[in-house]
């Protein structure tokens, strides 16, 4: 600030701007006692802050319903790295014949908070890419140019994450790591049955729509071994009640999940496509093809699966075969045809 007598002429913020202020009661009692990975996790009942933000997200929910307007729903995420607050020692609260109103004239100092969240501008959000990377990419690189679905489970993973920490976006979080692992079951389950020398006729009903649940009971146990149940522990039980369910919850009936339900759905289907790979690698000597493609040396090495069996499958046998890639891909792409040819 200038100290002389003179006029300070502050120039006008250029661009249209929201400024938006939230008060609410500290009674943030019990805000300790949970077992919480993220200050965004805490239940509205126990943070101030994020009661403020569901509060402002929820009247902008009716806002943009009632007048069909096109904003992003605000959230945790969303918000700057670092908002400012203060605090009131205490406050008076009234009741008049519209509602009740919160009302303190002594705020304290302005302070600033900072956020507990990885949306900052200019931010490097991957590793660098080395020499050693170059097979990687272009295995992936082939794998995009083939549509192959074990890329667009990935990249559909990679945008659940994003939705998540990132955009703020809880609603499509869930549903787009629900369709991560729907693409990743039914990739995974082809490329076994093709390995299996299963015809593609055959098998198509299986992978009729609207039967995911059904080929998870029905299919991999037999295929894999391991615990495929829908109820109980375990993460495919996880997946199923905390992610398959709560996306029919979201598309089905408008359901708005929480951050936290969010997160959990995304965590589901990370420990269900660990599963699977973990699995895999177990039955490796039942499915090698599939086994190098979707492991690879360096999962297996990781799993402790790397043996001799796999060496020379690798090295000797790999090599005078065609492409498993391609043959797989085009025996999903059959089954893909014959479904729709019976719709």
């Amino acid at each position: 600030m200038d100290n002389s007598d003179a006029e300070l002429s502050v120039p006008a913020l250029q661009g249209d701007y929201t400024t938006v202020v939230a008060t609410t009661l500290g009674d943030d009692a019990g805000r300790g006692n949970g077992n919480w990975t993220s200050a965004q996790d805490v239940p509205i009942e126990q943070d101030a802050l994020n009661r403020c933000i569901y509060a402002i997200r929820e009247m902008v929910r009716t806002y943009r319903a009632t007048f069909e307007v096109t904003c992003v729903l605000p959230s945790y995420e969303l918000l700057d790295i670092s908002i400012p607050y203060q605090v009131a020692p205490s406050a008076v609260v009234t009741e008049d014949g519209n509602g009740f109103s919160l009302d303190r004239s002594e705020w304290g100092s302005v302070g600033l908070l900072t956020l507990d969240h990885t949306n900052i501008p200019d931010a490097v959000q991957g590793s660098e890419v080395g020499a050693d990377d170059k097979h990687r990419l272009d295995y992936f690189n082939e794998l995009m140019n083939r549509g192959n679905p074990l890329f667009v489970w990935r990249e559909r993973f990679v945008e659940a994450r994003r939705a998540l920490n990132v955009e703020g976006q809880y609603g499509a979080a869930v549903t787009l790591s629900n369709t991560a692992s729907e693409v990743l079951l039914d990739s995974l389950l082809a490329s076994l049955m093709w390995e299996s020398g299963k015809e593609s006729a055959a098998v198509a009903d299986v992978f009729a729509e609207g039967r995911l649940a059904k080929r998870v009971k029905s299919q991999f146990s037999e295929l894999l071994g391991g615990v495929w149940v829908l109820d109980g522990t375990g993460p495919v039980a996880e997946w199923f009640h905390k992610c398959y369910r709560v996306r029919h919850r979201v598309v089905h009936s408008g359901y708005s999940p929480s951050r936290l339900e969010a997160q959990v759905a995304l965590d589901s289907v990370h420990q269900l496509s660990r599963h699977c790979w973990d699995r895999l690698a177990v039955k490796r000597k039942k499915f090698p093809r599939t086994a190098l493609m979707l492991l690879a040396e360096e999962g297996l090495r990781r799993r402790g699966k790397w043996c001799s069996f796999m060496k020379h499958f690798s090295s000797e046998i790999a090599p005078r075969e065609d492409s498993w890639l391609r043959q797989s891909q085009k025996w999903r792409e059959d089954v893909q045809t014959l479904l729709m040819s019976s719709e």
